[in-house]
């Protein structure tokens, strides 16, 4: 055990502690190996790394590169929960189902029984900027976290699975939506997500907030299990980021989640949107306003309609 700086309470060192890294994947055949070995690089710090990851619903190799991969990386296991989309059509249920899964390994599996710390990783891309030093920055904050999760070079992203009072008190996307009709869907989108998109310098320390992901998330074993994800909000039914509900259990019985500013996992978010729920559209321009999105990119769909005005 290690006594930090001027703390009154007691951290356990990163070098005494085994930590989990873990995550759920799909089709990241290409990308996990690179994934995985750069985050155990800024873990090495640690007594023991032990890696663990979900699959389900990929359409590539990524199942036999995970086979591959248990020979290839120490401490590294997975498992599949196979083709989950029948019986779970909604993305954030399968992306609860699969991190749910790593909480009843954490709790029930032999080799993680003196596991100390959890990281619940995005490993599509998101962590590439993690650095040893970054991690021991955590250990040597003041305050006594339970969850520290990481921050962007960029504009902070994660805004849907963010909770803080001031900050972002409520779903981001279904803020937007309840102002779609009032002012046109890009002044919505721009009041109830982007405008809540900073940049935090990493000066500003930590931030406790509600609920943070960010793509990188650390936590002491005890607050890992004292929750469930759930993809599905309980009371109004609509998709909602796994993160919020789980941490909102953790919330309530005491444990403290903040965000480091000085943990930056990623220049900026890697893909070409902010991460959204799956929503109804509202007529049929609603739809093909959607379909252009998928296809060919927001901003470069939404020239097109431009232009089509202009004829």
């Amino acid at each position: 055990m290690t006594l930090f700086r001027s703390q009154k309470f007691v951290r356990k060192s990163i070098a005494d502690s085994k930590i989990l890294l873990a995550g759920p994947v799909r089709n990241v055949a290409h990308t996990i190996q690179n994934e995985v070995e750069t985050l155990v690089a800024s873990l090495g710090g640690f007594k023991e790394i032990h890696c663990f990851v979900v699959e389900s619903d990929s359409s590539d190799d990524t199942v036999k590169k995970l086979e591959e991969l248990q020979g290839v990386i120490k401490n590294f296991s997975y498992v599949s929960a196979g083709k989950l989309t029948g019986q779970y059509p909604r993305r954030t249920d399968r992306i609860a189902l699969c991190r749910n899964l790593i909480i009843d390994a954490v709790a029930s599996k032999p080799e993680f029984a003196d596991i100390d710390f959890i990281a619940m990783a995005d490993l599509d891309g998101m962590n590439g900027l993690v650095t040893p030093e970054k991690i021991i920055d955590c250990w040597e904050a003041d305050e006594n976290w339970d969850v520290i999760t990481a921050n962007q070079q960029g504009p902070y992203y994660d805004i849907w699975a963010l909770r803080h009072p001031s900050w972002c008190p409520v779903d981001c996307w279904q803020h937007k939506k309840s102002l779609e009709e009032l002012i046109g869907d890009k002044a919505a989108e721009n009041l109830a997500v982007t405008a809540r998109q900073p940049v935090l310098s990493p000066q500003l320390g930590l931030i406790e907030v509600d609920s943070a992901f960010g793509g990188l998330a650390i936590y002491k074993r005890e607050a890992f299990l004292a929750g469930r994800y759930a993809g599905v909000d309980s009371v109004a039914g609509f998709d909602v980021a796994d993160h919020v509900p789980f941490h909102e259990e953790l919330r309530a019985k005491g444990y403290k989640i903040y965000i480091n500013c000085a943990l930056i996992n990623c220049q900026q978010y890697p893909h070409s949107e902010v991460d959204r729920p799956l929503q109804k559209p509202r007529g049929v321009f609603k739809a093909i306003q959607k379909l252009g999105n998928s296809i060919f990119g927001k901003k470069r769909f939404n020239k097109y309609l431009d232009s089509m005005k202009s004829l």
